[in-house]
């Protein structure tokens, strides 16, 4: 802030001590000066000492308030009034009239009051519009924390959102998979069946080829007993491979009970009553005729059969690449909205941390809050303790104001530390 223009009588120079007045002097001769020759001869004048700034006498109590007040800057911003300057003052002041009663005052002594107490005002306002900026500033914060708050619960919803739609789409993703896998499957199967579809065509001729060569040479040797019984090895072993193939035709779970009744029937001459040997027969005939039948109809349906099985392969192959394509835009769409995720997780996790960044920067207003509050409540006291005296008031009363408020302060400082 800038120092009143205080209006000083001349004759209270007189009384103002030499540190005041000597400083500017010794300033003034402290200026370089022009070189001049020297004659030849001529003494050297001896350099004499500068005198040495006087010590500021001891100020009465009732000075205290004024002179803390211009010890105070008028912003955190500024810095204190010049020390040449509080000298000044601390050499007026004594003789400013502050102890004494209004009334008593010269002109020049109240004008120089009224200049302090406009400084002090001055300085007063200055603290007073620090708390305001303080108050204003933690205001603002308060509007942007609640902003941030707010961010922070939208932010997080809406990345659960995404994170249940990310899961649904994961979820569709991976039946894709399993059905993408299941049709590589049903290929591999009709590939086999195509592969296979000759072989057993073959192997269907050859089992016509071999029932009926068994059926000719030695069913119907046994079935009419043309085997001359001295070749009874030769009709053991044929009704044994006989009764063997036949065997492995009969439906599940028969096998050996056709095998035993064929052994018997074929011990049994034709002309003999056996119902029994009669049936095992004619039940061994139909069953080679059922089976025969049903190769000759797979030989007949060769043709057919396999363009079945090549039109089965293609509809494998066709839903094979239909599960693919699925499967594609399944995870097309899984990996947009895990992106979409992990930008909703980011946007939530720097609304979090601007959330805690704000932390710090509300502590640290409070502080300057509380500050600010104390530095004012001390400007507060002492421009009233000044006034008060400019004002009239007793300087006992004056200085015991002063003092209590001093240890206030000190107490409020102290709380602000800790």
């Amino acid at each position: 802030r800038f120092a009143p223009k205080l209006l000083v009588p001349t004759h209270w120079f007189g009384t103002i001590p030499a540190s005041i007045m000597g400083a500017k002097r010794v300033a003034a001769s402290q200026s370089p000066k022009p070189k001049t020759k020297q004659k030849k001869g001529a003494k050297v004048a001896e350099a004499t000492p500068e005198p040495q700034a006087a010590s500021v006498a001891a100020l009465p109590d009732w000075c205290m308030p004024a002179m803390k007040l211009m010890e105070i800057p008028a912003s955190t911003a500024e810095v204190p009034l010049p020390a040449s300057f509080r000298e000044m003052v601390a050499a007026m002041l004594p003789m400013s009239g502050l102890n004494s009663e209004v009334s008593g005052r010269h002109m020049y002594q109240r004008q120089f009051l009224e200049g302090l107490s406009e400084n002090f005002a001055s300085l007063q306002a200055g603290r007073q519009a620090t708390v305001a900026t303080a108050r204003a500033a933690i205001a603002a914060l308060d509007s942007e924390q609640a902003e941030v708050v707010s961010k922070v619960g939208v932010s997080k919803e809406k990345a659960n959102a995404m994170r249940a739609v990310r899961d649904a789409k994961q979820e569709t993703w991976k039946k894709a998979v399993d059905a993408t896998e299941t049709a590589g499957k049903a290929i591999a199967a009709a590939e086999e069946q195509v592969q296979n579809h000759e072989a057993e065509h073959k192997d269907s001729k050859e089992k016509v080829e071999c029932l009926g060569q068994l059926m000719t040479t030695k069913f119907m040797p046994l079935k009419e007993f043309s085997i001359p019984g001295t070749k009874w090895r030769l009709r053991e072993k044929t009704t044994k491979d006989v009764a063997d193939a036949l065997a492995s035709l009969s439906p599940a779970g028969v096998e050996d009970s056709l095998r035993d009744a064929l052994r018997v029937a074929f011990r049994k001459r034709p002309g003999e009553n056996e119902s029994f040997a009669t049936m095992t027969i004619e039940y061994a005939e139909k069953l080679v005729s059922k089976h025969m039948e049903s190769l000759d109809a797979k030989i007949q349906g060769f043709e057919a059969e396999a363009q079945t099985r090549v039109a089965a392969l293609t509809a494998a192959k066709e839903s094979a690449e239909h599960a693919k394509t699925q499967k594609d835009a399944a995870e097309n769409e899984y990996i947009i909205a895990d992106n979409h995720l992990l930008e909703a997780d980011t946007l939530a996790n720097n609304a979090v941390d601007e959330e805690k960044q704000l932390k710090p920067r509300a502590a640290a207003l409070a502080t300057a809050l509380e500050t600010a509050e104390a530095e004012l409540i001390c400007v507060q006291s002492l421009v009233a303790s000044f006034e008060a005296l400019r004002e009239g008031a007793s300087t006992a009363a004056a200085v015991e104001a002063t003092v209590g408020q001093q240890v206030a302060d000190q107490s409020a400082a102290a709380e602000v530390a800790l």
